[in-house]
């Protein structure tokens, strides 16, 4: 019995890299890192909490900052151990925050239920909010499907931001205000008694737009938010103005009951809750997993950009989704990477260690035990500036920004879809979004070319074995075939074109009469019903025009649609399939041969083939007496890849199949020829290794001329020689010159 063994912890490797860790070359970054993104992380944590526990909600702001920061204190612990790269810090988001203030704002405007309902209501309405968040990311990450949010167009992504910012500065007026930013409510903002309250936060954010946005210095942020402080502060103690007297004005956050700051959800809270009131938030609930994980991305990319180290998405994913589940155990709010604290902490500070994300997550749990006699002291209008801040960077991004960096139209797009949140409301603003989204997908899908390539049949020959007289009858008469390379996935927009694209063709004054329609579906990656109708028509029209479609390349999948479609039916000359593009294009050409009269069906001797090849047929019986007969039987090498070309060979009879070896341990044919064809020319006439290998196909009578021969004939019979190169010459330029068509057929 056979025991799987597992790896085990290394105490050693353990120890060494704690060693490391604790080095003063890696503590000292690491710590003033966590010194810095702390301070930053519980500031804006209060910012946003703030903004949720505003206007009807603000008597409850206590339970909210204990509740946001265990969510900061519970991510910053588990992105920091679960990210795939270290230095990561994690902070409370404004995003998924904005659309959270709507939701608490509309379950506190329902003002018949109890204060204690309500609080109820918002806590688990919160964390429900925050543990679907969780589970939505987790399995996003789990399933490997992060990479599918980069489809959502650029401009619809600028409007859920621009959005979000317009949200956030209406959440930050009301938390510094206590009232909404509303026509019914706008006069009371300008009253002498409220104006003090947001005009210094107002300003304060921004300050911090326009020195922001000019310079970029990493202790810029953190030192303007000290300095806003200390301002505030200072103006305190030039007016002789109490802390009592401020709070009673409104411009600190405290004060606050006496005790621990965070309240667990507990069984009670759970019942006392509206449930029906949550459950009709459930569009925006939705809506934040999709800016969540819309904004993750986000930062994702940012921080890639700025520490140049590539971050597994869908790992960082799962770490969102766990840092979330255990921050919505404990009633938190949503929170995932920062952009800017993670770029600092990494690129700037050069704290690539996970111990800055633990440190933090110590640093918020003993504010979080503490109390809240610290945090009451934290000044309305630095933490109404912060979010106005965000809030405006946001629209100076995708309001004034864009309109020099997008389209008009994408530009049309932000602004609308701006608009509708801010005049109806995030939900239907989402919704607007993902339609406008899926109408983009649409116009722009439409405009694709679903024919890849339209090739005739005389300039894209298949590999069979053909004869030189059958050859040139191709070339001829290949214009019956019309061979269309069909791309993408085919729906009733691109299907419809392709069919009018075919009656073009069918009309088209200079071209002959179409007898076969060959399809490749070898880059195809589906069809809908709508696809399958208007190959039902293709077929109706086929009959009248008395054409042959020729499908090749389908899939099981595919070739049962049309089946169910009655477009292919089993012993149907009208519709033929075929496994590849070779195949297909071989079955017309045989067909169009089997059409016309050839003068000669049976077999000829080489040297009479040739009396139509020369152009001196008086040099025919001289050239014979430098060629060795071949008599081969079907499956025979007739020289291998990479073997030394002695010879070169005309086929009298039978077939000779080029082939080249790939990777996969197969062979791909490259050409068949058959009767007056010449193998092995090139190589032998370049003196190199071949770089293909030749196969008899068919029981053959070949002639090979060697090396030797053919310096003996250039030196004893010059005038024959020289017309054998002409014939050479020849045939080359026609094969070339079919190379050349082909090319000009592709590149169209």
């Amino acid at each position: 019995m056979q025991h799987s063994t597992k790896p085990r912890l290394n105490p050693r490797s353990v120890i060494a890299s704690l060693q490391q860790e604790f080095h003063p070359s890696r503590l000292i970054p690491s710590l003033t890192a966590a010194l810095i993104t702390g301070v930053v992380t519980i500031i804006y944590a209060l910012s946003f909490v703030a903004l949720i526990f505003s206007g009807d909600l603000a008597p409850y702001i206590s339970t909210g900052i204990g509740l946001s920061l265990f969510a900061a204190m519970a991510q910053s612990l588990i992105i920091a151990l679960m990210s795939s790269s270290p230095g990561m810090i994690s902070q409370i988001q404004e995003a998924p925050v904005a659309i959270m203030g709507v939701m608490a704002a509309a379950i506190a405007a329902q003002r018949v239920a109890s204060p204690g309902e309500i609080l109820s209501t918002v806590m688990v309405s919160l964390a429900l909010t925050t543990l679907l968040t969780g589970i939505g990311c987790f399995l996003l990450g789990q399933f490997k499907l992060g990479e599918l949010i980069r489809f959502i167009p650029y401009p619809v992504v600028g409007g859920f931001l621009a959005g979000t910012g317009w949200l956030l500065s209406v959440g930050a007026m009301l938390l510094m205000t206590n009232l909404s930013l509303s026509l019914e409510q706008l006069p009371q903002l300008w009253q002498p008694q409220v104006i003090w309250q947001w005009i210094p936060g107002s300003c304060f954010g921004i300050l911090l737009v326009i020195v922001l946005r000019r310079y970029s210095h990493v202790l810029l942020m953190p030192g303007l938010i000290i300095g806003g402080i200390a301002l505030f502060y200072l103006v305190l103690f030039m007016t002789q103005t109490s802390v009592a007297e401020a709070q009673a004005y409104g411009l600190l956050l405290g004060p606050f009951p006496e005790g621990s700051l965070w309240q667990p959800l507990q069984l009670s809270t759970l019942f006392q809750a509206n449930w029906q009131s949550i459950f009709a938030q459930a569009g925006k609930m939705m809506a934040i997993l999709l800016i969540t994980v819309l904004s993750l991305l986000l930062n994702a990319t940012g921080i890639e950009l700025a520490t140049g180290r590539d971050l597994d998405l869908n790992r960082e994913l799962r770490a969102t989704g766990m840092a979330n589940l255990l921050a919505g155990l404990g009633g938190g709010i949503i929170g995932f990477h920062g952009l800017g604290t993670s770029t600092l902490s990494y690129a700037k500070i050069g704290a690539r260690s996970r111990i800055v994300g633990v440190l933090n997550a110590i640093g918020i749990a003993a504010i979080l035990l503490a109390g809240a006699s610290v945090i009451s002291l934290f000044p309305k209008p630095v933490l109404g500036g912060v979010a106005l801040f965000l809030g405006l960077d946001f629209l100076v991004e995708w309001v004034y920004d864009a309109w020099f960096k997008l389209s008009k139209t994408d530009y049309f797009i932000v602004i609308l879809i701006l608009i509708v949140i801010a005049a109806i409301g995030f939900l239907e603003g989402v919704g607007v979004g993902l339609a406008i989204a899926i109408v983009l997908f649409v116009i722009n899908y439409s405009q694709v070319n679903v024919a890849k390539h339209r090739l005739s049949g005389a300039a894209y020959p298949s590999h069979a074995a053909r004869s030189v007289q059958q050859s040139r009858l191709l070339r001829t008469e290949g214009d019956q075939i019309y061979i269309l390379e069909l791309q993408g996935f085919l729906f009733f927009g691109t299907a419809h074109k392709l069919l009018n694209q075919i009656r073009q063709r069918l009309i088209h004054p200079d071209l002959p009469p179409l007898k076969f329609l060959v399809f490749s579906f070898r880059a195809v990656t589906g069809l809908d019903s709508s696809a399958v109708l208007s190959f039902t028509k293709l077929k109706q029209i086929a009959q009248r025009q008395q054409l042959t479609l020729v499908f090749t390349h389908l899939s099981p999948t595919m070739q049962q649609q049309l089946r169910q479609g009655d477009v292919l039916q089993a012993e149907e000359v009208l519709c033929q399939n075929f496994p590849d593009l070779d195949r297909g294009i071989e079955w017309c050409e045989k067909k169009i041969l089997e059409e016309i009269p050839q003068r000669r069906r049976r077999v000829l001797p080489l040297a009479l083939q040739l009396d139509n090849l020369f152009s001196n047929t008086d040099h025919i019986s001289g050239f014979m007496g430098y060629l060795e007969e071949l008599n081969l039987e079907s499956g025979q090498l007739l020289f291998g890849q990479g073997d030394s070309a002695d010879f070169l060979y005309l086929i009298e009879l039978g077939e000779v199949t080029l082939s080249s070896a790939l990777q996969t341990d197969q062979t791909r044919r490259i050409q068949s020829f058959g009767a007056g064809n010449l193998v092995g020319e090139m190589d032998f006439y370049l003196r190199t290794l071949h770089q293909t290998s030749a196969i008899v196909t068919q029981p053959s009578t070949l002639y090979r001329l060697s090396q030797d021969s053919a310096q003996q004939m250039r030196q004893t019979h010059p005038e024959v020689a020289a017309t054998f190169q002409e014939f050479v010459i020849e045939t080359l330029a026609e094969r070339l010159a079919s190379s050349y068509r082909q090319v000009g057929e592709l590149l169209q």
